[in-house]
Parts: C-alpha cells; sequence; structure tokens
C-alpha cells in the first residue's frame, strides 16, 4: 500500500512538472533575412487590426505569405540566443502576437519598417541569411507559481538559435 502512494505521489509530481505542447507551428526558409517581432509592429496604420492576424488568415493578404505567427501569453520570452546561450537578439511584444516574417516581404508591404527598426532596434530581432527551420512551439510552462501558455521560438539550420533559455534558471537551486 505504502509503495502504491509513493508511485501515485512520484507519477502526480512528474505530470505537474510536465511541460504540455499545446501548438506547434514550422516553416522552411532557404537564404533569407528573418525579421522575428510582435505583428502589430509591421502593420500600415490604414489597415484595421484584427483576429486574423493572429491565425495567419490576413497575413497572406498583407503579402507575407511566408510567415509564422502565434499568440503567445502574458509572458513572452523575448531574448533569442545562440548555442552558446549568448544573446544575439532581442524583440519586444504588445499585442503578445509574434510573428517570424520574412523582411523582404515585411519592408514591400511597409517600406515605413525599416526606418521604425532604426528607431527602435529593441523591437525587432533580425537573422540574417537563414537557412533552415523556424519553429514556433507553444507549451504550457511553470512560470513562478502559474502555468502559463509560452511562446517559444527555435530556429535549426546554418544559425541555431531559439528563445527558450532562461538565465534565471541557473540560479534556482543555489543557495549561496
Amino acid at each position: 500500500m505504502f509503495r502504491l502512494l509513493i508511485t501515485s505521489l512520484i507519477l502526480l509530481i512528474t505530470m505537474n512538472s510536465c511541460d504540455k505542447t499545446l501548438a506547434k507551428y514550422s516553416m522552411n526558409v532557404e537564404g533569407k533575412d528573418l525579421l522575428i517581432t510582435d505583428v502589430i509592429y509591421i502593420m500600415k496604420e490604414a489597415d484595421e487590426w484584427d483576429d486574423g492576424y493572429t491565425k495567419n488568415e490576413n497575413l497572406d493578404k498583407i503579402g507575407c505569405h511566408n510567415c509564422l505567427c502565434a499568440l503567445g501569453s502574458d509572458v513572452t520570452k523575448e531574448t533569442i540566443y545562440n548555442d552558446k546561450k549568448e544573446v544575439i537578439e532581442e524583440f519586444c511584444s504588445d499585442s503578445y502576437v509574434i510573428g517570424c516574417f520574412l523582411l523582404e516581404e515585411v519592408l514591400k508591404y511597409n517600406p515605413s519598417v525599416a526606418e521604425d527598426m532604426e528607431k527602435n532596434s529593441h523591437a525587432f530581432a533580425i537573422i540574417r541569411n537563414f537557412t533552415g527551420t523556424v519553429t514556433f512551439t507553444i507549451k504550457e510552462e511553470k512560470y513562478y507559481s502559474e502555468r502559463l501558455p509560452i511562446l517559444n521560438i527555435r530556429g535549426e539550420g546554418n544559425i541555431n538559435f531559439h528563445s527558450d533559455y532562461d538565465p534565471e534558471s541557473l540560479l534556482e537551486g543555489m543557495d549561496d
């Protein structure tokens, strides 16, 4: 009986600590510059915002045919790291709808984004000359005492990058 209780507790703890994948989206890219940012930052002021952008429905209408878009949550990991866990880019999010676009498609649709990128470089992550696969994975992860849907971005190819590294996690469990 005691062994069954311990086994049940271990199983319950394991199930509660596992990250649950809620959605996964991927796109292949061949030698293109990528732009990762909040969708709202690429929109022309004349275009009305609508929920179709969160599902990639209307992005095709504005000329962004090769892109990923996902609704994050109140927690968006806005730093892009390389394999050595070094920061290579950062972006920010206001609407929590994050997109990975081909830079050339965005600039064709809205040339003023180039000026915005110069003024607000912290809002746009640019990965130059990328060949490979970009994947958006939305997982339910533990964030402090809550479990929230969190968007993780990963690029695998000639440049490997990811957003799912948290430097603070290195400090967890250290009692110095």
